[in-house]
């Protein structure tokens, strides 16, 4: 990415977050006529968008400093202090300090329930874009035309709070807007336009801080000043800067002007992308997830008799910055490793994981919670726990389906230390040079599609290990995106 290409994000995401014309729809169509969003690296782009939007928080922040620091000094003065008193009998400052808490707490719960969809295709999808951008922008339409404008900020209640904070979880479909869905609840509750982007904007600081700090964190390791960290830095500051503008202009625009400039806005780009032909996506080779099947009893095949009695109940999907694979999962050899690693998933502690370990045409090891972090690359490899600190037994046992197997290409077993019943989170893939490994971890799991990808770590080089040039850490880090669990 350029300098200029930063530095015009920076200025799209700042100047759209506000105004009810939808950040994430303009900053997705800038990315890609700017050609910066890289399909095979998605993680590096939800890093830029988490990252500048840190610098549009900072922006609400410093416009509404005066009235952040009232509101928090008489909330807790109010609250928890020695003059505490009922909601009724509070100050308009304090009570608005209580209806954002109980606005945000709709898209908290929903924005957890729904996080794996919400960071998932759905936000690069042009044409739910599209359909967004138009659909709230009549909604719009219709309120202009019905709404009574005649309550302010100190008018709002507990259900006004409720009703424009459920109305924020509509932000979560891109193309959406925030500003543009609080605003049309709070103008269907009877605000007037001005005091309606106010508490947009102020309900906005507690939604844009969680979800911008987490992903900020979750993505921190795709994130350097070596790989286009000035860059980022200079797209922050301009969001900022433009974020700090363009919440002045609405404010002083809605105070003698209506928001059908915005809908017919929105309407027209909708229409234009829609019209284009922009939302047809490029033929695409078939996913992992369409390829495979839930694991039927025994998914053994007549032509390989030694598989017949191993038993699959479960299937994942590892998602990598090198591309996907599946894996079968053996609950019936292996149900307390099985259980571990599914907890695990679930916790998503392999999500932003790397593969720290690499020993060419033997093994591909990965999951060790410390390789989240690239600065203690000595460490990686070390660390890791069960999902319940307990330990693990290794479940071996020699007249197991699975063992009788081996550690044949393909095959997923649970690393450990020398002694055992010490499984970690830790698990290894093998290649062909791993069938020579005696029986000491146990095979809870074998790749079903997507083995090319295994191959392709494999070949990857490494900063040579204590075992030679062929063994080590990948000197390009190969990072898991994620683990999807199909069935359970």
């Amino acid at each position: 990415m350029s300098t200029l290409v930063a530095l015009v994000l920076g200025l799209v995401q700042g100047l759209t977050e506000f105004i009810p014309i939808s950040s994430t729809a303009h900053l997705t169509i800038a990315g890609s006529l700017f050609g910066v969003i890289d399909p095979e690296h998605p993680e590096q782009w939800t890093a830029f968008m988490a990252t500048i939007q840190l610098g549009t928080l900072a922006a609400v922040l410093a416009y509404f400093r005066d009235d952040i620091q009232r509101t928090v000094k008489h909330w807790f003065h109010e609250n928890l202090g020695r003059d505490r008193r009922s909601f009724k009998e509070q100050t308009p400052e304090s009570r608005l300090g209580w209806l954002v808490v109980v606005g945000t707490v709709p898209i908290v719960v929903v924005g957890l329930a729904l996080k794996d969809i919400i960071e998932g295709s759905l936000t690069k999808d042009l044409s739910i874009i599209a359909f967004s951008l138009i659909g709230i922008g009549l909604l719009l339409l219709l309120v202009e035309r019905t709404a009574r404008f005649t309550r302010s900020t100190s008018d709002l209640g507990v259900l006004d709070a409720i009703v424009i904070g459920t109305a924020q979880c509509l932000a979560l479909i891109p193309g959406s807007s925030r500003s543009g869905t609080t605003m049309l609840a709070a103008l269907l509750r009877g605000m007037t336009r001005e005091h309606a982007a106010r508490f947009s904007f102020l309900l906005s600081i507690p939604a844009i801080l969680a979800a911008g700090v987490l992903e900020f964190y979750e993505q921190s390791s795709n994130i350097s000043w070596e790989n286009g960290g000035m860059q980022l830095a200079l797209a922050t500051a301009a969001a900022f800067i433009s974020g700090y503008w363009s919440i002045s202009f609405l404010l002083n625009y809605l105070k003698t002007r209506t928001l059908l400039s915005f809908v017919v806005y929105r309407v027209v780009l909708g229409s234009i992308i829609l019209l284009t032909g922009c939302t047809q996506p490029p033929a695409k080779q078939e996913s992992v997830l369409e390829k495979i099947q839930p694991p039927a009893e025994t998914l053994a095949a007549p032509e390989q008799p030694t598989r017949r009695s191993v038993v699959a109940t479960d299937t994942v999907v590892v998602k990598t910055s090198m591309g996907s694979f599946a894996v079968e999962l053996y609950g019936t050899d292996a149900p307390k490793t099985v259980e571990n690693f599914l907890a695990l998933v679930r916790r998503k502690v392999y999500n932003g994981t790397h593969v720290h370990r690499v020993a060419k045409n033997f093994i591909i090891q990965m999951g060790d919670p410390l390789s989240k972090d690239l600065r203690s690359k000595s460490e990686w490899g070390k660390g890791g726990e069960t999902a319940t600190g307990a330990p693990l037994p290794e479940e071996l046992d020699k007249t197991l389906p699975s063992a009788q197997e081996g550690y044949r290409k393909g095959i997923v077993a649970m690393a450990r230390k020398q002694t055992s019943g010490t499984g970690t989170s830790q698990f290894f893939v093998c290649l062909d040079q791993a069938i020579n490994l005696p029986y000491t971890s146990t095979i809870f799991g074998n790749v079903i599609d997507g083995l090319e990808v295994i191959e392709a770590m494999s070949a990857v080089d490494v900063e040579p290990g204590p075992l030679g040039d062929a063994d080590g850490i990948p000197k390009k880090p190969i990072r898991i995106t994620s683990i999807q669990a199909v069935k359970q």
